[in-house]
């Protein structure tokens, strides 16, 4: 694993359980934002012990399990100086955890099925489709290529543009059947991490307003195409989001201050 700058000035105990209360709350947040009802101390239950959870599913057990075990290969990037696809679709497999294989949704490959999503509006739900699955393979070379720039982030303010570019493109483009929400999430961390920033872990308490800023921006821009040469237009709801995700930074600052007090 690449040296994480943050932790620096801890001893060794206490990185152990930074990086693990940090692998917890990251998953647990992460997937409860996408509807996963199994609660924190659960996830940490499953993810220390190997667990199981009465009364909860299977896919639920899964969507832990491979949450834990796509950040470790987040780490495991961190030492690369270039993302490639191959890359993509390896945490792909790691965040998707199904057995049965279903051609229409498959797993490790860019979706090959329209797909979109309904969009409350004036009280109104608007129907918002996705880019086409012919146009993925395009859009995911420009957000890889945009993805490859960040190598050196100086400050705060360039590492919450950075990760709200990254994110917003990447469930914008919708490259996958499922699992986008927390893909982007992974993705537009490592450039933090890379330049000794922490993780940016979203307090699932705010889920309405964090998906309520996405629909918004969603509803600012037109649909991605193989045409498209500016996937992220930086206006007055992306500000919003961006603005939102620096409300949430604090949040695994907290967590490292309360190790370093214990």
């Amino acid at each position: 694993m690449k040296h994480l700058k943050f932790l620096e000035g801890i001893n060794h105990t206490q990185q152990q359980e930074l990086l693990t209360r940090l692998k917890v709350e990251w998953t647990y947040t992460s997937n409860a934002l996408e509807g996963n009802t199994i609660s924190l101390g659960d996830t940490q239950f499953i993810i220390e012990y190997g667990l199981t959870i009465k009364g909860k599913s299977i896919q639920e057990h899964n969507e832990v399990i491979g949450h834990a075990r796509a950040i470790d290969l987040v780490y495991d990037l961190l030492d690369k100086e270039t993302l490639k696809k191959s890359d993509i679709f390896n945490l792909h497999k790691a965040v998707q955890t199904q057995v049965v294989v279903d051609i229409y949704s498959p797993i490790g490959e860019w979706k090959n099925e329209s797909n979109g999503r309904y969009i409350k509006q004036n009280e109104r739900l608007i129907y918002q489709s996705y880019p086409k699955p012919e146009h993925i393979e395009y859009l995911m070379q420009l957000w890889v290529a945009e993805f490859n720039t960040y190598t050196k982030l100086s400050t705060q303010e360039e590492a919450l543009n950075a990760y709200t570019r990254l994110h917003l493109a990447f469930t914008s483009i919708h490259p996958f059947f499922d699992g986008n929400g927390r893909m982007a999430r992974l993705f537009a961390n490592i450039p933090l991490l890379k330049n000794g920033f922490l993780p940016i872990v979203i307090n699932n308490q705010y889920r309405q307003e964090y998906l309520e800023a996405l629909s918004e921006y969603d509803l600012s821009t037109s649909e991605l195409n193989n045409q498209t040469t500016h996937f992220i237009v930086e206006n007055e709801a992306f500000d919003k989001l961006k603005t939102f995700f620096k409300t949430q930074y604090p949040n695994t600052l907290s967590l490292l201050n309360e190790i370093k007090m214990s």
